[in-house]
C-alpha cells in the first residue's frame, strides 16, 4: 500500500511541474502581421480571412499592392490556430482552395516558408503580405519592420 502511494505521489509531482514548465507558460498568442508601411491599422478575424484567401480582393486597398498570403511549409500550432480560429478550415481545404484558384484563374497560391523567421522577414520585404506567426517569435527589430494587424488568444 506504501508503495502506490509513493507511486501516486511521483506521479503527482511529474504532473504538478509538467504544468507549469516554461512550455507552457509561454504565451501562445497568435499575430497576424502585413509589412509596416500598409495603411491597415487593424482587422477583424473576418476580415483577415477574406484577405488572406483573397476572397473581396486581390489588392490592398490604398496601396495597390497584390495580396499575398504567407504560410508554413509543415504542419505547426500557429497553422494549426490560424486554420480552425480565422479560416475555418482543415489544412486540406486550404490546400483544395489555392489548387482551385490557380486552376480557376491562374491565381498564385501563398508563399510558404521554413520557419517563423523567414515569414516574418518576407512579411517585412514585400508590401502586400499578410501572414501570421507567433508574438514569441517577434523580436523588437523585426517588431519595427512590421505591422501587427489582429491578435489571436
Amino acid at each position: 500500500m506504501k508503495s502506490i502511494k509513493i507511486l501516486f505521489f511521483s506521479v503527482f509531482i511529474v504532473l504538478l511541474f509538467g504544468a507549469f514548465s516554461p512550455n507552457n507558460i509561454q504565451d501562445q498568442t497568435l499575430v497576424i502581421i502585413v509589412h509596416k508601411d500598409n495603411p491597415v491599422e487593424s482587422l477583424s478575424l473576418s476580415e483577415v480571412k477574406l484577405y488572406w484567401l483573397r476572397k473581396v480582393k486581390k489588392r490592398w486597398p490604398t496601396i495597390n499592392k497584390n495580396i499575398r498570403p504567407v504560410d508554413s511549409k509543415s504542419k505547426s500550432p500557429e497553422q494549426q490556430a490560424f486554420y480552425k480560429k480565422v479560416l475555418n478550415m482543415s489544412a486540406t481545404d486550404v490546400e483544395a482552395y489555392f489548387n482551385q484558384k490557380q486552376y480557376e484563374s491562374a491565381e498564385k497560391p501563398q508563399d510558404k516558408f521554413g520557419n517563423e523567421r523567414d515569414i516574418i522577414e518576407f512579411v517585412a520585404d514585400q508590401e502586400g503580405a499578410i501572414g501570421f506567426v507567433n508574438s514569441n517569435s517577434l523580436s523588437a527589430d523585426m517588431k519595427s519592420k512590421i505591422k501587427i494587424v489582429a491578435k489571436i488568444e
